[in-house]
């Protein structure tokens, strides 16, 4: 049974089944329901707010008693959070009150709310991902959904989503591609910078939904198609291609949820859309994939056989998994201990077989230009948006490629602080270490460096320098790889 088969059994339809993107009336109404919803203060500045958090994609649903007495406002703010995002259900007067006569219509007529003992409960989440309102499944494992959520279940937006849109670079395009686009957040975000933007999943009723959250944000320069990666595209090629692809390594005789196996090693589907890209992206766009990616000592080498050729690639670390920690995450969700230290085990014996020896997850950005892999471990999109930075780095990284850089002036990547420290060991002798440090909204990690290196690092600080400038050998030779690394950058 799938996720409208049940809707339609248990609730008497299936969500959005009935919204037409060609219907004026249901376009106008779906915009109508985030204005109301800006209105009352569930706005894309406040919905994670009103839970003390900086997103709603970090509200825990284990926490919901929680946020209920101690957290939300008893306004209708707060009855909205309630509603859309804990899923409790409200009388149809009160709804009515705050959410208006039209929208509740609407949502009825989309099959999006079902009657209970205490009135009404919304069947779909509403969050607010990059200014846009996205309407989604109702979150996993709440009481609308027994057990795992149906194989076609259509995730709201979560810390993978987040990452990824400020991990991938918003340089303003013609031509954006969503794959694996779901409810629609990514196709929806880059529809701000880009003429005409495609989304595309092998899940009919994700379109749906994708379709609906366009009206609802009164976005019409975006397609949702039916297409396995890029199967359904014909020809078409891209400046920017943008994925959260199922991600997950999952043993091959377990049932398979649309949005979450990724295959024995979880990178089937990223291996798709990477082989794909050579004849998809245009030189200098920007590929950007989220994925918990395994056994990354060797990942850049299997990319580049995926793609046939070498192909320069920023793969960003942002967490480090231990594999029993990872196993039990993904086995939280059984109702007994017993249930989910069996799946624990499972899941450990999988990666065995599978040769998974580690996870970690992160980031794949590619420009479309040949050129070397760079991992980077960095923390820095914990605290803001680097996409400004990955942006940069690719532009520099060209600019190195096209050569003749002797006249470059030259600068230190953004929000690069240089740090000197003096400690003292137990025997009274005292070592100094050199470290560039990053700020919130650079790619790089903490980085030590060494005495020769922090001392060019300093010169560049003081500004002024062009690349012939540093002409001293051993100056040099310190400098090349803080170019290739992009500490330094051509500006």
């Amino acid at each position: 049974m799938n996720a409208d088969e049940y809707s339609a059994r248990h609730f008497g339809a299936a969500t959005f089944a009935a919204f037409d993107p060609g219907n004026e009336a249901q376009r106008e109404a779906a915009a109508a329901l985030r204005d109301r919803l800006v209105t009352i203060g569930f706005g894309p500045d406040r919905a994670g707010a009103l839970f003390g958090l900086a997103d709603v994609a970090d509200v825990r649903a284990s926490r919901t008693a929680y946020y209920d007495a101690l957290v939300l406002p008893a306004d209708a703010a707060g009855a909205a959070a309630r509603f859309f995002v804990l899923h409790e259900p409200q009388t149809e007067a009160v709804l009515r009150a705050w959410l208006g006569d039209a929208g509740v219509d609407l949502l009825r007529e989309m099959a999006a709310l079902v009657s209970v003992d205490r009135g009404l409960r919304s069947l779909v989440s509403a969050s607010w991902f990059a200014g846009a309102l996205i309407f989604a499944d109702a979150r996993a494992y709440n009481a609308l959904w027994p057990g795992d959520p149906f194989p076609d279940y259509v995730m709201p937006p979560g810390g993978d989503s987040v990452g990824l849109q400020r991990v991938a670079p918003r340089a303003p395009r013609n031509a954006a591609l969503d794959i694996c686009c779901g409810a629609g957040a990514q196709a929806l975000a880059a529809a701000a910078y880009s003429k005409r933007v495609t989304g595309v999943d092998v899940n009919p009723r994700a379109l749906r939904f994708a379709r609906f959250n366009a009206a609802v944000n009164r976005i019409e320069h975006v397609d949702f198609v039916l297409s396995d990666v890029y199967e359904g595209l014909g020809n078409a090629r891209f400046d920017t291609i943008v994925a959260n692809p199922p991600f997950v390594p999952w043993p091959p005789d377990d049932a398979e949820l649309l949005y979450r196996g990724g295959g024995a090693a979880g990178d089937d589907v990223v291996r798709r859309i990477l082989a794909g890209a050579v004849t998809r992206l245009e030189p200098g766009g920007a590929l950007t994939i989220v994925a918990d990616l395994a056994n990354v000592a060797s990942l850049a080498e299997r990319i580049a056989h995926w793609q046939g050729e070498t192909r320069r690639t920023l793969i960003l670390l942002q967490r480090h998994y231990e594999l029993l920690e990872y196993a039990e995450t993904h086995a939280a969700h059984h109702d007994s201990s017993a249930d989910r230290q069996a799946q624990t085990v499972r899941l450990l014996q999988h990666f065995d077989r599978a040769d998974v020896t580690s996870l970690d997850f992160g980031y794949i950005v590619q420009d479309g230009m040949s050129g070397p892999a760079l991992i980077q471990r960095t923390g820095a999109m914990l605290g803001g948006a680097i996409s400004a930075d990955v942006g940069a780095w690719f532009a520099h990284q060209r600019r190195l490629v096209a050569g003749q850089i002797e006249n470059a002036r030259i600068s230190l990547a953004p929000e690069l602080r240089l740090v000197d420290i003096a400690e003292r060991a137990p025997d009274g002798t005292v070592s100094m270490s050199c470290y560039a440090a990053p700020g919130p909204q650079s790619l790089h990690e903490y980085t030590a460096v060494s005495r020769g290196a922090f001392a060019v690092l300093m010169r560049v600080a003081a500004g002024g320098l062009c690349v012939r400038d540093i002409h001293e050998p051993e100056a040099a030779r310190e400098l090349v790889p803080l170019l290739v690394r992009g500490l330094v950058r051509c500006t």
